[in-house]
């Protein structure tokens, strides 16, 4: 019972700040989780699957390049598709390659743009929460005659969990952005090297 009165406690001195901090560290974790599980199976072994399409375009091996493609179940291997077929000029081909490339970045960066948002904004709502805590605090001490500064020390702390809660939020939504953006420009840079070098082994194989 105490325990949970010191929780109540902590919520009532939040306030609705504090109940919407919780709220947004929830969505931000289910968040989190919904994009690691998809890009695991989006980007899984992408970087193998490409080093060996790259190294069967720089052989002349395209049907081997196609049969990887095909074995492959990322987003990956329909860039690959999309490279080895479609119009025989080189042009054409590599505008085709890199839209497909374009559609399967913009299927990993969805959502990574809110974390940055909730990144930059929760511990200014934790701060807001803070001032008004702070404000209602120095109201308690003016209404309570002969209330000594310990009232306020005792507001200002409980004021400060909304901070703690911001900060709570934004460190591992900091954190997750720049995971996923880091492992979104490895995975487009493979992408750009495999499109270059498929279309060198199309360009080679069609003037033998």
């Amino acid at each position: 019972m105490g325990q949970q009165a010191g929780i109540k406690e902590i919520l009532v001195a939040g306030g609705p700040v504090l109940i919407g901090m919780i709220v947004l560290s929830v969505y931000c974790v289910a968040l989190i989780w919904e994009r690691y599980k998809f890009f695991r199976k989006a980007t899984g072994g992408s970087v193998e699957f490409l080093a060996k399409v790259r190294a069967a375009a720089d052989a002349g091996k395209l049907p081997d390049a196609a049969a990887l493609a095909k074995g492959h179940k990322g987003l990956a291997a329909g860039v690959v598709m999309a490279t080895l077929s479609g119009p025989t000029n080189r042009d054409e081909r590599r505008r085709g390659a890199e839209r497909a490339s374009q559609r399967a970045v913009s299927e990993l960066e969805r959502g990574i743009s809110t974390l940055g948002t909730i990144a930059s904004v929760a511990p200014f709502i934790g701060l807001f929460g803070t001032v008004l805590g702070v404000m209602r605090a120095f109201k308690d001490l003016a209404n309570a005659a002969g209330a000594g500064p310990g009232l306020v020390a005792v507001g200002i702390s409980e004021a400060l969990i909304c901070t703690a809660a911001g900060l709570l939020v934004a460190i591992p939504a900091v954190a997750a952005f720049n995971h996923f953006n880091q492992k979104i420009t490895r995975f487009e840079e493979e992408l750009r090297w495999m499109i270059d070098e498929v279309l060198d082994g199309l360009a080679e194989r069609t003037h033998r």
